[in-house]
């Protein structure tokens, strides 16, 4: 059967592989993902600018405010502990005053709030009064109480302690505010991250429910499509997929399968004809060989009987020379019994060798030697020489130690068959490239170029095998045997000249299915 070889289709401008949808569909989501992170870490950042603004920037300005009171309050105790001991002048530490001062340097630097500038600058300037009145002080209280500039002392004080409570008010308020505006923000982030994670979770279910469908669906109408198909119906559908990926791809190539089929399909009947008619011609001669055999049987058999029976009853009343005729006869009645009795046997051969046998490894030298012996006593019967030619390197073979040795017996027996006295046989073995190559050569008779191309079919000519140069099912024997070994096997023959049969097999323990380039 010729069937047409479709070349493989190129994919589609349009082709997309599902590896590619599914990371289109995981891509989707891990960008949204991102996008949330983005988001979150903008909330994030608001949020900490909000607590740097709480805890940074206001708390310093409030404890910079309680500070400037705390030394505003120790400078008054101090001097009034001093006036009720009425000591002449007033010691206040420096240490006090310079904190009073750098206290109100620091909150000037730290103006965030409005209102809070308005607030340092009365600060400061009764602050500069507050040192005049400070400076008088430390001069003198002669006037204890009723001094004019210990009056002015505790009203600035006072003043001052006012005003710095307001500025802490400013700034706790503000802090409040900022807490507030944090919490909202927070509670926004959190609102905005719950939206945006279910968004996204929706999206990959939609996305993946998708993909899936996209991807099950036509593999299930392949599959439905697939089952109506019924092999030797003669009818194959045609399936239709837009999928430009690898579902669309394995939809073209059932599509070229099922042309294939319809191509196979269309000679069927052809082959099945023509099997039955080689299963009917092997019958035949299979039937017309077993009728041969017998026929041949009967004759010997029958001259064999007569002979040994003449000399049984009358063997003492014969001459000497009709003896010697009687056992001619004889003798050769029992070769001809034992050359049909050898066809019968190949054909039990030919049966068994469907059945597979374990190979093994061997060498292939030794194998050769050890089934030639009786084959070399014959020869020197004949006055033919036979020659073995094989490497002492060649490597190890790999066969059927049981039915290989029937190829060479069976080759040299027939080149010994067919070659007359002070002839030669010829048997080589060479390795080459991956392939074990023997040939068996002859200077024997040749075969007729008509039967050469039949020379290795079963049941041919068994009835003229002498005339017609075949020679049974010995030759379909070797044949079978090296194809199940994986090789082939090739004949050249001239009339007159001799014979050589050519055959290889691989050097692999699995049989390699090719042909030899040498032929």
């Amino acid at each position: 059967m010729s069937v047409t070889k479709e070349e493989p289709k190129g994919r589609p401008f349009f082709y997309q592989s599902i590896r590619f949808k599914i990371f289109l569909v995981s891509l989707l989501p891990t960008m949204a993902l991102l996008y949330a992170a983005f988001l979150n870490n903008q909330y994030l950042g608001d949020l900490g600018d909000s607590a740097e603004h709480i805890l940074s920037k206001n708390y310093k300005s409030i404890r910079a405010a309680q500070e400037v009171r705390k030394a505003l309050e120790e400078i008054r105790n101090l001097i009034l502990e001093q006036v009720s001991k009425q000591n002449s002048r007033v010691v206040i530490p420096l240490k006090i005053t310079e904190n009073l001062s750098f206290n109100l340097t620091v909150c000037k630097k730290n103006i965030t709030e409005t209102g809070e500038a308005e607030q340092i600058e009365k600060l400061l300037d009764r602050h500069r009064s507050y040192e005049t009145v400070l400076i008088s002080l430390e001069q003198t209280v002669a006037d204890g109480l009723y001094s004019p500039s210990f009056a002015d002392f505790l009203g600035l004080t006072a003043e001052m302690i006012v005003l710095t409570d307001d500025l802490v008010a400013i700034n706790e308020d503000a802090m409040e505010n900022a807490e507030k505006q944090t919490r909202i923000l927070a509670d926004q982030a959190q609102r905005n991250a719950a939206v945006l994670f279910g968004v996204i979770t929706t999206a990959i279910l939609i996305l993946s429910y998708g993909l899936s469908y996209r991807v099950a669906m036509p593999l299930m109408k392949l599959a439905r499509e697939l089952s109506d198909a019924r092999e030797g119906s003669g009818v194959y559908p045609r399936i239709s997929s837009k999928s430009r990926d690898e579902i669309g791809l394995l939809a073209e190539s059932f599509n070229q399968l099922f042309n294939r089929l319809e191509q196979y399909d269309t000679h069927r009947d052809d082959i099945i004809f023509a099997e039955r008619q080689k299963l009917r011609r092997n019958e035949e001669a299979k039937g017309t060989f077993i009728a041969d055999i017998s026929h041949q049987l009967k004759t010997p058999v029958t001259s064999l009987g007569m002979g040994i029976g003449m000399l049984y009853n009358r063997g003492d009343r014969l001459s000497e020379e009709k003896k010697k005729k009687l056992y001619a006869t004889a003798y050769d009645d029992c070769m001809r019994l034992t050359a049909l009795m050898n066809e019968l046997v190949d054909l039990s051969r030919l049966e068994a060798l469907a059945l597979p046998r374990p190979k093994e490894t061997l060498d292939m030298a030794m194998v050769i030697k050890e089934c030639l012996p009786p084959l070399y006593k014959e020869a020197e019967n004949k006055g033919i020489s036979i020659e073995l030619d094989i490497p002492g390197d060649l490597p190890r073979m790999t066969i059927d130690s049981f039915r290989f040795p029937w190829v060479i017996t069976n080759l040299v027996g027939n080149a010994l068959r067919y070659t007359g006295a002070g002839g030669k046989i010829s048997l080589k073995v060479y390795a080459q490239g991956s392939r074990y190559y023997f040939q068996c050569s002859d200077t024997g008779d040749g075969i007729d170029p008509k039967v050469l191309p039949h020379i290795f079919d079963r049941f041919t000519q068994f009835s003229d095998r002498g005339k017609s140069g075949t020679i049974g099912l010995g030759l379909a024997i070797v044949k079978d045997v090296i194809e199940q070994h994986g090789g082939d096997i090739k004949v050249q023959s001239e009339l007159g000249k001799g014979t050589s049969f050519i055959f290889w097999i691989p050097a692999e323990k699995e049989a390699i299915d090719e042909k030899s380039p040498d032929y």
